[in-house]
């Protein structure tokens, strides 16, 4: 099997895919996204500066949720992807 790397604009969507059902913590999308420390830090400042995802205090955590904003960046990345790319 071999190792694909993903681009920064497939791992945006993975996170804004995790974050728009359910709050997620960093260090839960630390273990699913497969990335660094910094580069998950890196990504969800990239993120938060663009309105895609917002950050919220529940108890004691920090979690991340996707905007209305980054639902429709996602629903317009996701339909380039299928007009353009689809290998069917």
């Amino acid at each position: 099997m071999s190792a694909s790397r993903r681009s920064k604009f497939e791992i945006w969507a993975e996170v804004l895919e995790f974050c728009l059902r359910e709050k997620r913590t960093q260090t839960w999308l630390l273990r699913e996204t497969r990335l660094k420390t910094s580069s998950i830090k890196e990504t969800l400042q990239f993120l938060l500066s663009r309105n895609l995802i917002v950050q919220l205090n529940d108890d004691d955590n920090i979690k991340y949720r996707t905007t209305e904003r980054g639902e429709e960046v996602l629903k317009r990345f996701y339909t380039l992807v299928n007009d353009y790319f689809n290998l069917y």
